[in-house]
């Protein structure tokens, strides 16, 4: 699932080509992921103009200019492809829908599992729907993410950097890839890290996030921006991904286990 530096990468080149556009048409594909459905949809968003294209966590949101968004979410496999003119009338076999600002600007949402979603909302339902979300870990500092991680829950700390009530956009990539840097195992109690572990966690946390944004975000799976490529990041992880492969700080073998529910890689001598 794209995570926070992803789903950042794909807002920025969002915003930078849609913003201040108005939507002339839409065309829809593939029914069902969009709220209202169907002809609702449409008669939802054509004639709007976009005042700005932002991001809460892994939530891209739309902004209009008289007020409402759409609420757009990746989740697995999703994506936002700008396409050429002769995509409208050939199609891939994921492609939902078709979004056309002006001849040079169609924007075109695919998505092969089928679990991401757009829904229109008023402002009050975009703020409501984003407000259970934790703090913007590129926006927060060390010492108040380091607080967030200050908890008397006794569950592993990768299931408390998967709660996006916590703090917001980490996924499995960056949970796993901050406490490998942070020389913390996934599988110890949240409520056990020391003062000194949790803010040298959040620490990692923001390096790891914007080397990876600066990388256009990570293309483990399905991963790609608004053009169609690849981000980079893939080349620098040091854990995710890499079960049974050699540590690339002390040469032992990367453990994979399943930790809150997710496949989870550590080094058993690099992380305590």
């Amino acid at each position: 699932m794209p995570e926070l530096p992803e789903v950042e990468t794909v807002r920025q080149q969002l915003h930078d080509r849609i913003a201040g556009k108005t939507i002339r048409e839409v065309v829809i594909f593939k029914t069902g992921r969009e709220t209202p459905v169907g002809k609702k949809f449409v008669q939802a968003i054509v004639g709007r103009r976009l005042e700005s294209v932002e991001r809460r966590a892994k939530v891209l949101v739309f902004r209009f200019e008289d007020g409402g968004s759409i609420l757009g979410h990746l989740k697995m496999t999703g994506k936002f492809v700008f396409v050429p003119v002769a995509q409208r009338t050939t199609p891939e076999k994921h492609d939902r829908i078709l979004f056309v600002f002006d001849k040079q600007t169609q924007l075109m949402w695919s998505d092969v599992r089928m679990f991401g979603y757009l829904k229109v909302v008023t402002s009050d339902e975009a703020q409501e729907a984003l407000a259970h979300y934790g703090p913007e870990p590129l926006e927060a500092t060390a010492g108040e993410l380091a607080d967030c991680l200050h908890r008397k829950s006794v569950r592993s700390i990768k299931a408390t950097l998967l709660d996006q009530t916590v703090i917001a956009g980490i996924g499995n990539i960056y949970a796993d890839e901050s406490l490998f840097r942070a020389g913390i195992r996934p599988t110890r109690a949240t409520n056990k890290l020391s003062g000194d572990e949790r803010l040298k966690l959040a620490k990692e946390i923001k390096t790891v996030l914007t080397k990876s944004l600066a990388q256009k975000g990570t293309s483990a799976n399905d991963y790609v921006d608004t053009q169609g490529e690849k981000g980079g990041f893939l080349a620098f992880l040091r854990v995710y991904g890499r079960g049974g492969q050699p540590c690339r700080q002390c040469s032992r073998p990367i453990k994979k286990i399943v930790a809150a529910q997710r496949g989870t890689h550590f080094c058993v001598n690099c992380q305590k």
